[in-house]
């Protein structure tokens, strides 16, 4: 490629954090070290201790400034000769009206910037909390910023602008041959177990763990041969940390004097370089412990799931456990299931570090102004597959189905999001997000870069929206698939034939998820141009077996939450050891009620809870009366759980021949029935789950489908990407060459595309 280079520049960033915690230090150094290459660093640290700027890594080239008064004058000053350029602070943004002052007294700096020819970036960012008000003041500072990643998808999603990266803390650590050096490591080499627990008690007191909690920690240590070390990483926490290590019986590596940041960090490091296994809710005190080699757990005392979201985010799931209400057996038995991940961990760690050195690569060249052009032939370069649709933790299989893909490592593509929706109702956040996605959509036409855009449709605004965005992506000469979702599509198309017509005749391919939407698609575009395949999910771990009965899914009445209200009632007086947990969101309040007996209501939990919760349960329950193929009843089968459902939609070709319970949708007697039998008869129970399973395993899991929807993706793009042709789960459809990136498909369909309405 080649590339053309201006000036050093004046770069101006904040490194303040919160002084009493090496993981801030561990956040903002990253970002310092990847900018000073292309500039002079103009550095804000505000009143920082001693020993906090040398953990910074504040070079003597650096310019450091003490009041934020000062480096706001010189920010300006610079910019106002078009040399400066500036970067938001990577960590958590607090979306409160108080936590917003920071970016609202950084807009007049940034706008001055941008506006004499200057570069804005906010990197390695988080939401802590998503409420709508401050997302919205927030809005002119995302739209100034010349590039954004924020260190998660949940608040990807959310906040849009810019895509997920991985968290700037995985960035350090042992090298990556260390740690593949680390899997062959003889296990007395790693013999710790490190815990440890935020305190706050000024800012947000947090519950002191209980004696079950103790008994389990102490147990699962045993149990791994290893010996607790308890640590502080953040000073606060000192004294939480020595009470721990009394109850514990373990050593402790304390903090009792706030300063010396590099030096406590030294510390911390040296046990973590000898540890096996670390938990904790602080988020980056196994961050840093797994850069070190350790299997990082997320050891919790209620349901935040910030753990969670960040590991998501690297395709490392179901690490966190909360752990209020768990039995000492239960926690210890996850604690050491757990501790068996640590292969896997460690590969995720280096996919994490390869997206990390993408975003340093493209921060370099934004900083140096490097133009970029491609190669004059793309045919090394690995494709990209955007999908167009949500991402992150929200309600709804479409978005599970996306959110799947981000995670999976698949071999022959990288796969991004180009979010084009809001939440429901969100009507601002959905029309910013939509004229976002079409602008990189046009940026990505121009990159060169070989690419498919995968557009998610359902029935109603998906075709409108993410159909428009499709037909704009095909005129670019982008190779479009769509993926039909939703259990309407039948009906929706009698009803909007022409719009339906205009979107995928613009596809080079359509996945369906079942016969009667393959045969519908198949009018429009032919047989040869549409393939079954269903929707899947990673394999999960065997549950834990609890006499539960879980319903996931939106309360309402399409998914039958007043049939199961009505047969729980009948079921409950003969089983009163059994209890119901309902999780999902309210759409029909009138179905809640408080009284049904042994009976929960969680509303909507984050995906990584609903997986928790289906690691208890025994029975899974999803009555609906109208569906397509339900993500729940998909990740109960890949938990060997036991699964009751209609026989609706796609569910029977799941569920058939005694791979779970099959009942007419409505019926309450047979729903009785049902969950009498499972319920009663272990064994019978045990025998569905597993065929249910065994079925799962060949059909839906994602190491049997992600090869062939991969291979759909790639086809357009020509033999060099493609292994072949794709056939559909069933073997009777092989993808065939349709319309391609040469721009021929957006000329031939412009009359297709225009009868979109």
């Amino acid at each position: 490629m080649t590339a053309t280079t201006s000036a050093r520049r004046e770069i101006f960033a904040v490194g303040r954090g919160q002084y009493e915690n090496v993981g801030d230090v561990l956040l903002r150094r990253p970002l310092l070290d990847w900018a000073r290459d292309s500039g002079r660093l103009h550095v804000y640290v505000g009143a920082s201790p001693e020993g906090y700027d040398e953990g910074l890594g504040i070079q003597p080239g650096d310019v450091v400034y003490r009041s934020f008064v000062s480096w706001y004058r010189a920010l300006m000053t610079y910019a106002a000769r078009g040399e400066a350029d500036s970067l938001y602070k990577p960590g958590e943004l607090q979306l409160t009206l108080i936590g917003m002052k920071e970016h609202l007294a950084m807009l007049p700096a940034v706008a001055l910037v941008r506006l004499r020819g200057g570069k804005v970036a906010r990197i390695g960012a988080g939401a802590r909390n998503f409420a709508p008000l401050p997302r919205a003041l927030m809005w002119p500072s995302n739209a100034l910023s010349s590039y954004t990643r924020w260190r998660d998808d949940r608040t990807a999603a959310y906040l849009g602008f810019g895509s997920a990266m991985p968290d700037l803390g995985y960035s350090e650590g042992l090298s990556d041959d260390e740690i593949d050096a680390t899997r062959s490591q003889h296990s007395g080499d790693r013999d710790i177990f490190v815990v440890s627990l935020r305190d706050d008690t000024e800012v947000a007191p947090r519950p002191y763990p209980d004696a079950a909690w103790m008994e389990a920690v102490r147990q699962a240590a045993e149990a791994l041969r290893l010996r607790i070390v308890v640590v502080t990483q953040v000073s606060v926490d000192e004294e939480r940390s020595q009470r721990l290590a009394r109850d514990l019986r373990a050593e402790v590596v304390g903090w009792p004097a706030l300063g010396a940041h590099s030096e406590q960090e030294g510390r911390l490091r040296e046990v973590y370089r000898r540890t096996a296994v670390a938990a904790s809710d602080r988020l980056h005190v196994i961050i840093a412990a797994y850069t070190e080699g350790a299997m990082p757990i997320g050891l919790q005392l209620d349901d935040s799931d910030k753990i969670s979201r960040h590991f998501d985010t690297i395709g490392l799931n179901d690490i966190a456990v909360n752990t209020t209400g768990m039995s000492a057996q239960d926690l210890r038995d996850r604690l050491v299931t757990l501790a068996g991940r640590r292969n896997e961990a460690l590969s995720a760690l280096r996919g994490a570090r390869t997206r990390l050195a993408t975003v340093r690569s493209e921060l370099t060249a934004l900083l140096r102004r490097e133009r970029v052009t491609p190669a004059a032939s793309p045919a090394t370069e690995r494709p990209v597959v955007y999908h167009l649709g949500r991402a992150g933790d929200h309600p709804g299989g479409m978005t599970q189905v996306v959110n799947a893909y981000i995670d999976w490592p698949f071999e022959r593509c990288d796969v991004e999001v180009l979010a084009s929706r809001g939440n429901p109702g969100d009507h601002l956040t959905g029309l910013r997000l939509f004229l976002t996605a079409f602008g990189r959509l046009r940026r990505i036409a121009r990159e060169g870069r070989p690419a498919t855009v995968v557009a998610h449709l359902s029935e109603r605004g998906s075709f409108v929206r993410e159909g428009t965005l499709a037909i704009a992506a095909a005129r670019l000469g982008l190779p479009v698939i769509a993926h039909l979702h939703g259990s309407e599509f039948d009906e929706y198309e009698a009803r909007h034939h022409r719009r339906v017509r205009g979107v995928l005749a613009v596809c080079a391919h359509v996945i369906a998820l079942s016969d009667s939407a393959r045969d519908t698609a198949a009018r429009t575009v032919g047989e040869a141009r549409v393939s079954i395949v269903p929707n899947a999910v990673p394999s999960g771990p065997a549950t834990a077996g609890t006499p539960t009965v879980l319903f996931g899914g939106v309360v309402s009445r399409r998914k039958g939450m007043d049939v199961l209200d009505a047969a729980w009632r009948r079921v409950q007086a003969a089983f009163p050891d059994w209890s119901l947990v309902v999780a999902g969101p309210v759409r029909e309040s009138e179905l809640v009620d408080r009284s049904l007996p042994s009976a929960s209501f969680l509303g909507s939990v984050p995906h990584s809870r609903m997986l928790e919760l289906l690691g208890d349960a025994s029975v899974a329950v999803l009555p609906s009366r109208d569906e397509a193929m339900p993500m729940f009843i998909l990740e109960a089968l890949a938990r060997r759980v036991c699964v009751v459902s209609t026989q609706v939609g796609g569910i029977p070709d799941v569920l058939g021949d005694d791979q779970g319970v099959l009942v007419a949708p409505g019926d309450v007697d047979a729903l009785v029935d049902a969950l009498t039998m499972v319920m009663s008869d272990e064994d019978e129970r045990d025998r569905r789950a597993g065929r249910g399973h065994a079925a799962f395993a060949d059909t839906y899991a994602a190491e049997a489908v992600y090869p062939r929807v991969e291979s759909i993706w790639l086809a357009p793009l020509g033999d060099r990407f493609s292994e072949g042709a794709a056939v559909d789960a069933r073997g009777s459809a092989a993808l065939s060459s349709g319309p391609t990136a040469t721009g021929a498909t957006a000329n031939a369909d412009a009359q297709a595309g225009a009868d979109l309405r």
